[in-house]
């Protein structure tokens, strides 16, 4: 009885002590954080090298206080790996032409002056690159204390909508460096009955750790006013489509390469468009907020937008 009890003890312990030595198989955050930016990486290459923001401000390229600063300020090449990237979201279809960009220096930039402004905005085949680099500010207001965490988007011109008008736009995101950023606004033309600008309905986001959500701008009883469309998406790819005429809105999301339909993501209404104009942006406007400035280096790609 002794031998048995001793070997019954004997078991047990090297049991213990085996599932001590074990590895754990659940990941820790930071080779989760680990493996996603490698993976990012692979997405792109990086040719040359991007001065600090307080060196493009000296060299006079753009002036604070002014919205339309001239410039140009380039900026390193980006190279996409377009092979390992189709594999995620398909063969992307051709940008859009007719469409401007708003960077940290300047806005309503025309296509036919992109090329000026390639430290924030470059497209390498029919992918839109987006970037934001630690430190910058919207420099409009000025600088510092006067400055804003600032933008790099791609907007539409002003749609018509209306009730049986509905306006459409499409595309797939790639998240390769994220920064607490909107990466797509819905802008409502006209302004509320208090004066107030009516802007924007909702936004989708994205946050520091790559997180992408929904949020409703102004909160509605009995509806969620965030909804998360995807974790930890550094390295991975995301479809989002969106509805509007210009009061009523639906957004939807789905796997890029998934061929079912689309997944409802929610729906509902705002003050009405003044003459039901809209317009759609996207890219990443990290906020408005004055004294803050970009807290690291951000880069995104989309592909396959479409404006309907």
């Amino acid at each position: 009885m002794t031998e048995m009890k001793t070997t019954s003890m004997l078991i047990l312990l090297l049991a213990s002590l085996t599932a001590l030595a074990a590895p754990d198989k659940k990941a820790s955050p930071t080779s989760q954080s680990d493996e996603a930016s490698a993976r990012a990486s692979r997405l792109v290459t990086i040719e040359g090298e991007d001065p600090p923001f307080a060196d493009i401000i000296k060299s006079g390229a753009i002036t604070p206080g002014e919205r339309f600063s001239k410039g140009p300020v380039p900026g390193s090449r980006v190279r996409v790996n377009h092979e390992l990237l189709e594999k995620q979201v398909g063969k992307p279809d051709p940008i859009p032409q007719q469409i401007g960009i708003h960077t940290e220096a300047r806005g309503a930039i025309k296509r036919e002056d992109f090329s000026k402004w390639t430290r924030w905005y470059q497209e390498d085949g029919n992918v839109q690159v987006f970037r934001l680099f630690k430190g910058e500010q919207n420099i409009r207001g000025g600088i510092g204390q006067k400055g804003s965490q600032g933008r790099i988007e791609a907007f539409t011109r002003s749609l018509e909508a209306g009730p049986d008008n509905w306006r459409e736009w499409e595309g797939t995101y790639t998240i390769i460096k994220p920064v607490g950023a909107n990466i797509f606004q819905l802008f409502h033309n006209g302004e509320d009955k208090n004066g107030r600008t009516i802007l924007w309905p909702f936004h989708i986001r994205m946050s520091g750790e790559g997180d992408i959500y929904f949020h409703r701008r102004r909160p509605v009883a009995g509806m969620a006013t965030e909804i998360v469309l995807g974790k930890n998406m550094a390295g991975k790819s995301l479809s989002v489509k969106v509805r509007a005429n210009g009061t009523d809105y639906e957004v939807y999301q789905k796997r890029p390469l998934d061929k079912g339909p689309w997944k409802p993501v929610t729906k509902g209404s705002y003050i009405p468009a003044k003459d039901n104009k809209i317009s759609f942006r996207w890219g990443m406007y990290a906020g408005s907020r004055k004294g803050q400035s970009i807290p690291n280096d951000a880069l995104i790609l989309v592909t396959g937008v479409s404006v309907r």
